[in-house]
């Protein structure tokens, strides 16, 4: 008997997975000021000036197939060939878009003609390049830390007033998995598939 997976709709999972985002931004947050020191360097980023913001730092990380960089206004992969668009995270907006720069945007200045959300699609496929990198990542933080630093993280995070808590750190990576194998089959974040 051929078992049917349900599928969501497109826009339902993005949600899910900018939420996720927006938790996983304070964490990079917290490990910049690890006890042990800048664990965003210490796994590789080159820290920069921001070129948009005042006094804030930008992270870049080469890859094989393009550059990741984070700062605390966005998140984003930008692939090597100008001709393809990237994932960006703006979180100010709380949104993901499919970004069509040549070059990643200064943090805080985005110009609306470079950025789209469709089609849904492409900007799933976009975001599972960023988080290629980003569940890299987090298996690297867990082998360093255990699982203890992300909970603690976690629990920080749901402290803050104005924080809304996504999912537990090993549920989050679980269903960010899932996303990662097939975005309309994962299954909203916080309902039973």
């Amino acid at each position: 008997m051929k078992t049917l997976t349900k599928h969501y709709p497109v826009a339902a999972i993005l949600r899910d997975f900018t939420d996720a985002l927006a938790q996983q931004m304070f964490y990079w947050g917290r490990d910049v000021i690890h006890p042990s020191g800048n664990l965003l360097v210490a796994r590789g980023f080159d820290r920069r000036k921001s070129g948009g913001l005042d006094g804030t730092s930008c992270y870049r990380l080469r890859l094989e197939r393009g550059v990741v960089e984070l700062h605390g206004a966005c998140a984003g992969w930008y692939p090597e060939n100008s001709g393809e668009p990237g994932f960006l995270y703006i979180r100010k907006r709380h949104r993901c878009y499919l970004y069509e720069g040549s070059e990643p945007p200064a943090p805080g200045l985005y110009h609306n003609e470079l950025l789209r959300t469709s089609p849904g699609a492409e900007l799933l496929e976009r975001s599972r390049h960023f988080l290629d990198w980003w569940l890299s990542y987090e298996t690297w933080i867990a082998e360093l830390n255990g699982p203890d630093y992300r909970n603690t993280c976690h629990r920080t995070f749901a402290k803050l007033p104005k924080s809304v808590p996504w999912l537990p750190p090993a549920a989050a990576l679980d269903w960010l998995r899932a996303y990662h194998c097939d975005p309309e089959a994962a299954g909203r974040a916080r309902r039973k598939s």
